[in-house]
């Protein structure tokens, strides 16, 4: 059984390894609270990593997407809150495996066109990245000495 803080430490490794140097703190204690497992949390992580380079006060899309999830027309408030930002993205991932669960990032990445070749692409590297997140090693609890954001 994973708890939340090694949970943690494993995100936090992860978006090290993605982002080296950036203050990935709030955002991967946001992923440790949210996932159900730790594949789940390496989507979510692979999910933020190509949305936004892993920052939450980021938008795209002519400003209609925001946070690190990237939650289309979502409330300007997830800019500043990564807990409910990635809250909010897992449950649109949830609901994207629901409806496809061959590609189940395709619905979370282009909505009604999930079944085109594009959002098949997207939806297989989003899950070939968590996959090698999920097999890196991982940390030894202690070796790391974080404690995760209060």
């Amino acid at each position: 059984m994973t708890t939340i803080n090694s949970l943690f430490l494993t995100v936090l490794m992860w978006m090290h390894s993605l982002a080296p140097g950036r203050d990935v703190d709030a955002l991967a204690w946001a992923v440790a609270v949210n996932a159900q497992n730790e594949m789940e949390a390496a989507v979510i992580t692979a999910v933020a990593f190509r949305e936004s380079s892993l920052i939450n006060d980021k938008t795209g899309d002519g400003g209609h997407s925001v946070c690190a999830m990237q939650i289309y027309d979502g409330p300007k408030s997830l800019l500043a809150d990564p807990l409910a930002c990635v809250a909010r993205g897992v449950t649109m991932l949830r609901e994207s495996k629901r409806i496809d669960p061959a590609n189940p990032i395709a619905f979370y990445a282009r909505g009604p066109r999930y079944k085109s070749e594009e959002a098949r692409r997207i939806s297989r590297d989003r899950m070939a990245l968590a996959t090698r997140l999920f097999r890196m090693p991982k940390p030894e609890q202690d070796a790391l000495g974080t404690d995760p954001p209060r």
